[in-house]
């Protein structure tokens, strides 16, 4: 207990995490190694990572797994952060109450797997280390060295004074934003309304599923009331409404996964080929039920434990597409590859099949996914030309409500709702 101690209090004095060692303040698995970070409030595994200042004994649950035969020794730290995921220029110990980094120690070894990994486990705040504020905030995973990092999540931390109406309207205000639309009306009300400023200081989020690509930040109000402020009749929230995500299930290798041509189990691990994927733009709407994009891990024959008995895939994804798309990239998007739009989750054309092909390494599970396309001289991103747009998918809508202090200067998160389209 006393090295531990020891460790603790030297890397709280060597830490120093809010600047250039992080390519950004986003979700980064700066490892290859760091494979299925999930993270999520405890016993509810598909909701986002919320927790409320008054209420922290609600924790979070992190869970990932490393590709390595020994268990490496991992810290944890949090860095706070502004409505634009920004780090807040605050000392450590003006929104940690108790050490600035603590251990993980709970973890076990892959059992009866053909891909060997140690599984880790955590759930916080704890006593020893806790968020004094609320806000964005970012966990940062490392080894010994501080500065050895192996990948990073964001969380929330909610002070629940806000109050936030939101409805979809089932035409947006403008109808040449295109009447398959689905916008966001919202009213806000919270105490001392005015004399927050509000429409000076006040900042929303809103994000639709767990995207990033198209996610508003620093929204401001439309109107403002003396109860309230409006963000009614904005373009900024007027989001493309898709379609319903696609899934696979690869839970049992003895039968057959869903969406499956084959099984193979090959040298080192698994290999799964799906069927081939097919644009859905020019298809009729199909109403189907997903999980708004994110995963599930767990194992379909009882009695195993999906943690650290769940083996490890390559599944192959391909997309039927006769030419390839010049200026522009196909990404499979979704909690399947963290909802980055990266080297991981990028498709290669393959002229021979005429289609975009890509192979993630995936631990057994459900996974909900979608194709993406991204114009590379704009940067804009859409859904829509692979998988339609279709107002009657089942989206939701993430929308968080910042006001600044000017006095402490950082962003309080102040409000956090959901709602769903349909």
């Amino acid at each position: 207990m006393k090295n531990k101690l020891l460790i603790i209090i030297l890397l709280a004095f060597t830490i120093n995490l809010s600047g250039q060692n992080l390519k950004s303040f986003g979700d980064i698995n700066y490892k290859e190694e760091v494979q299925t970070v999930l993270l999520h409030p405890t016993g509810f595994e598909l909701d986002k990572p919320v927790i409320y200042l008054n209420n922290m004994l609600e924790q979070l649950h992190l869970q990932f797994d490393v590709f390595v035969n020994e268990a490496p020794y991992l810290y944890y730290t949090f860095v706070h952060c502004d409505n634009k995921w920004q780090p807040s220029d605050l000392p450590k110990n003006d929104y940690i109450s108790g050490f600035f980094q603590d251990e993980i120690l709970n973890f076990t070894f892959s059992f009866n797997t053909f891909v060997d990994y140690v599984h880790y486990d955590l759930v916080f705040p704890t006593s020893d280390m806790m968020p004094k504020i609320s806000g964005n905030y970012l966990l940062v995973v490392t080894g010994e060295d501080p500065n050895d990092i192996y990948f990073t999540r964001r969380f929330y931390v909610v002070e629940d004074i806000a109050r936030i109406s939101a409805s979809v309207p089932r035409y947006p205000f403008d109808l040449n934003l295109g009447t398959n639309k689905q916008e966001i009306d919202l009213e806000i009300t919270y105490p001392d309304l005015f004399n927050s400023r509000a429409d000076q200081y006040s900042n929303v989020t809103i994000q639709q599923n767990g995207r990033w690509d198209n996610a508003v930040f620093g929204l401001k109000p439309t109107y403002v009331y003396p109860e309230k402020i409006s963000y009614m009749n904005n373009a900024k929230t007027v989001f493309e409404s898709g379609n319903q995500f696609l899934r696979i299930n690869t839970s049992n290798f003895e039968n057959r996964p869903e969406k499956t041509r084959s099984v193979n189990r090959e040298e080192d691990y698994y290999v799964i080929r799906l069927h081939e994927d097919t644009k859905r733009s020019t298809h009729n709407y199909a109403t189907d039920e997903d999980i708004y994009g994110e995963k599930f891990i767990y194992l379909e024959r009882e009695g195993m434990d999906a943690t650290n008995e769940a083996d490890y895939a390559m599944v192959d994804f391909f997309l039927q597409w006769p030419q390839y798309m010049f200026g522009k990239d196909v990404y499979i998007i979704g909690a399947i590859t963290d909802w980055r739009l990266d080297e991981n989750s990028k498709m290669e054309y393959d002229p021979e099949r005429r289609g975009y092909k890509k192979g993630l390494f995936l631990k057994q599970g459900y996974y909900d996914y979608m194709y993406l396309v991204k114009d590379n001289a704009s940067g804009m991103t859409s859904v829509a030309p692979v998988n339609g747009d279709f107002w009657e998918t089942n989206n939701m809508y993430h929308i968080f409500v910042y006001l600044f202090n000017p006095i402490q200067n950082y962003d309080k998160l102040i409000g956090y709702t959901t709602i769903k389209s349909h």
